[in-house]
């Protein structure tokens, strides 16, 4: 049986240099990949490939159907980008219900509890960036989707925020088999939580190790990866 996301020599290419050069990996469903490395090593521009929002080279499976720029085959893709840009006259409501059209979801389906995302009715300009990045997960989350690419999601929230959204990503893969890809300069905090870790250099994806089998590993223990490349 074919993994459930397959990637094959995935390059992109920029004038400044390798955005990505030949980046293959395969996940199984119901799995949290923690992706690391450094500043400019690729991270983002792979969480956005991936999502078909970037052009590339080679190929991007997800359940056998190829990702391209076709927003057809993204529709069960959320995505969260590092940089979160709403306008600020609209509702947080607004917001919410304009993705949930356009991707044709219906926005009860939410998974996030009651007060993790502000009121409808409160302008995006008032909020801080915290609370608006709880509006982009949430956006991220809408149609169930069963691959989740998550750029820094956690960067701008408190510490209960930061909980809340790790036990809702954990509930999603054990009760509903989605995969996770979620990117952090320092992957540490997603200690008790990822499967799998990946660190990427320089466009390339250096290291993967699945944490699974060692329920004390974690992605900065010097037994999975060089410490320092996960300071």
């Amino acid at each position: 049986m074919p993994e459930f996301l397959e990637v094959a020599h995935l390059t992109k290419a920029y004038r400044s240099g390798w955005g990505l050069h030949d980046v293959s990996f395969d996940l199984p469903s119901g799995v949290i990949a923690a992706l690391g490395g450094p500043n400019g090593s690729g991270k983002s521009t792979l969480l956005r490939c991936l999502a078909g929002l970037a052009g590339f080279e080679g190929s991007v499976r997800i359940g056998g159907r190829a990702i391209d720029r076709d927003p057809a085959s993204r529709e069960k893709v959320g995505y969260l980008a590092q940089i979160v840009s709403m306008p600020d006259q609209s509702t947080v409501g607004e917001v919410i219900d304009f993705f949930a059209e356009l991707r044709g979801a219906d926005r009860d389906t939410i998974p996030l509890p009651e007060g993790f995302v502000r009121d409808d009715d409160d302008r995006i300009g008032i909020l801080s960036g915290g609370q608006r990045h709880r509006v982009a997960l949430a956006v991220a989350l809408l149609g169930e989707p069963t691959l989740l690419l998550l750029d820094e999601p956690v960067a701008s929230l408190d510490e209960e925020g930061r909980q809340t959204f790790w036990k809702i990503l954990r509930t999603l893969r054990d009760e509903r088999g989605v995969t996770s890809i979620v990117s952090s300069p320092s992957p540490s905090e997603l200690r008790g939580v990822a499967d799998l870790a990946m660190y990427m250099d320089d466009g390339r994806l250096v290291l993967q190790e699945d944490l699974r089998h060692d329920p004390d590993a974690a992605p900065d223990d010097p037994g999975s990866f060089a410490k320092e490349s996960w300071a």
